[in-house]
């Protein structure tokens, strides 16, 4: 009788495993996709950071507005330029009632702000939200404003008054002010005011925060270092 049979294989043919050329080449090609897509990553992340950034500034600016009509009050958006690597900012309400009855600045979201402890915005004390790592306050080059907004050119908004209130205003910071029915104003007369903006900047694109007249915000971005001939688009 014949009988069929496979020819026969080398016991550890399936247990061969892989070369050190295959190896070698896996690697290789690894290493490049990895070159490829790790400055993509750095991009997106970075853009992350500073979109994110701008839109929880507009968020505050926001909340200040809405604050301010709550409380009856007028209520501010406040921007420390001090530390031009850890820039913050916060919101405030005016309380007619704290400092013996003068009236003074409060950080909104302050626990020791709350009755039965209360009082005035203590700098370095009562709390603030930072900004991304490499996101500051700055024009990025920019040289002039979104269309149709600033009027006098770009520029930060106008220095904050004391927190004790009164003519005197703190060096190395900006800040949008609204009164109770939710209007951007100078204030100094309590006159509405067009001119209100925030910048930040990573020194790769730089958002703009606008605030009109009548109070609405827009976020705004262009490429850094644009000139006054840089393109501004609408987020």
């Amino acid at each position: 009788m014949r009988k069929n049979h496979k020819p026969s294989r080398p016991e550890n043919d399936g247990h061969r495993g892989y070369s050190a050329l295959e190896l070698l080449v896996v690697m290789m090609v690894s290493l490049i996709i990895a070159a490829l897509t790790i400055p993509n990553f750095n991009q997106i992340r970075r853009n992350l950071r500073i979109s994110g950034d701008a839109r929880d500034l507009n968020g505050a600016i926001n909340q200040a507005k809405l604050q301010a009509a709550a409380d009856f009050t007028w209520a501010r958006v406040y921007g420390d330029f001090t530390n031009p690597r850890l820039s913050t900012f916060h919101v405030e309400v005016w309380n007619k009632a704290l400092n013996g009855g003068a009236g003074c600045w409060q950080t909104v979201g302050d626990p020791i702000a709350a009755a039965p402890f209360v009082r005035c915005t203590v700098a370095g004390t009562s709390p603030v939200q930072t900004m991304s790592d490499q996101v500051t306050f700055g024009f990025g080059g920019a040289g002039a404003p979104p269309p149709n907004t600033q009027t006098k050119g770009i520029a930060q908004a106008s220095p904050c008054q004391n927190i004790a209130g009164g003519n005197g205003t703190t060096a190395n910071t900006g800040c949008i002010v609204f009164n109770s029915r939710g209007m951007p104003i100078n204030w100094g007369n309590g006159t509405p005011t067009p001119d209100d903006a925030f910048y930040i900047t990573d020194n790769t694109v730089v958002y703009g925060m606008t605030v009109g007249p009548t109070g609405i915000s827009q976020i705004w971005a262009a490429q850094a270092n644009g000139g006054t001939g840089g393109s501004w688009y609408h987020k």
